[in-house]
């Protein structure tokens, strides 16, 4: 089945990371006391309830995973993500890359990066890859390359009738 491909582990590996970090966040913030005296906010067992509703499980890594394919199905996100090259490449080595202008690469950067697929090192102004991120670059790049194939092996065909 193609969701045992190698390819796809990556993706899944980033996403994980990704709601990994979501839910220990959460977690922390379940554990919280914001005031001694304060009323019970009832946001205890959110989580425990989460971890005991498979479906409500699904419909979460469903999100998450959409929301994934969402950013990266951008156009200029997937140029993005595919300019990496595995390697950690500076604001301004992007901006030049995808001819944006640097705040509005930040903000798509911000937004890759709230999906999990792509991050930001402030201290060196530079833009990281993901596993998620450049898996899914991959994926695109395989199927536009399967589809380029197939068009160069169809077309004449259907040209000449």
């Amino acid at each position: 089945m193609w969701t045992d491909s190698p390819a796809m582990e990556p993706v899944v590996d980033g996403l994980w990371l990704r709601l990994r970090d979501v839910i220990l966040a959460e977690r922390r913030l379940e554990r919280f006391t914001f005031a001694p005296e304060a009323p019970e906010t009832g946001a205890s067992g959110r989580l425990a309830a989460l971890a005991g509703d498979p479906q409500a499980m699904g419909r979460l890594a469903r999100d998450v995973t959409l929301r994934a394919l969402a950013a990266a199905c951008d156009p200029v996100n997937c140029e993005i993500l595919g300019g990496f090259d595995g390697q950690v490449v500076s604001v301004a080595e992007m901006t030049a890359r995808v001819g944006l202008p640097e705040l509005a690469l930040r903000e798509r950067v911000n937004a890759l990066a709230q999906a999990g697929l792509a991050g930001r090192d402030l201290e060196q102004d530079a833009v990281l890859p993901t596993a998620a991120g450049q898996g899914l670059a991959a994926l695109v790049d395989a199927l536009a390359a399967a589809l380029a194939d197939r068009l160069r092996r169809e077309l004449p065909a259907l040209l000449a009738s």
